[in-house]
């Protein structure tokens, strides 16, 4: 019993086990690296989820931290893109009126990067997602008009956007209130 199990042995007296071995996220892009967050951490992503402009000193005395901790956490999540605090506006109430939820095809020898960079810098695209499917990317476009839309579609989309195969559009007939709670991840 004194005689402890070496590295890579299992528990059958010194045979050789495979052992499993866990990727980590090392090789994946920054933007994609999970970040270790303790229970403060998720404290204050929770509060902001309730109140983006919750108050500081109130959750630090209820945390028993000081407030100082407080904004040095949020600094600190902030700068590793755990979290950002965002503007979200109801489109309909600056006369934005008609969105489209678009699924773009791109050409097989087109780099994603480029569509993707091209896209991002068009005012109206307000979120793109690559995905599996028939489609490589899904878009939402945020507009005034159906004719502000087919404008974008045929003399952006098709003629600007590198490497554009061919796309689909879904126009959205209403817009509700989207919600990300953290008790979904965590």
């Amino acid at each position: 019993m004194g005689k402890r199990a070496m590295k890579g042995e299992g528990k059958t007296g010194g045979l050789h086990q495979p052992v499993l071995r866990i990727r980590t996220d090392e090789d994946l892009p920054d933007h994609k690296r999970a970040a270790s967050l303790d229970d403060l951490d998720r404290a204050i992503l929770e509060a902001h989820q309730e109140d983006v402009f919750c108050s500081y000193r109130k959750l630090a005395k209820k945390r028993g931290v000081t407030e100082a901790t407080i904004y040095n956490r949020v600094r600190r999540l902030k700068a590793s893109g755990v979290m950002d605090l965002v503007l979200v506006m109801n489109p309909y109430k600056f006369g934005y009126n008609t969105f489209t939820i678009i699924g773009i095809k791109l050409k097989s020898e087109v780099s994603p990067d480029e569509a993707v960079s091209a896209l991002l810098a068009i005012p109206g695209v307000s979120s793109l997602v690559m995905v599996t499917g028939r489609f490589d990317l899904f878009a939402w476009y945020v507009c005034r008009d159906l004719e502000e839309y087919r404008r974008f579609a045929t003399e952006v989309l098709l003629r600007e956007v590198p490497g554009v195969d061919s796309f689909e559009s879904f126009v959205g007939l209403d817009l509700y209130e989207p919600k990300f709670q953290l008790g979904v991840i965590g």
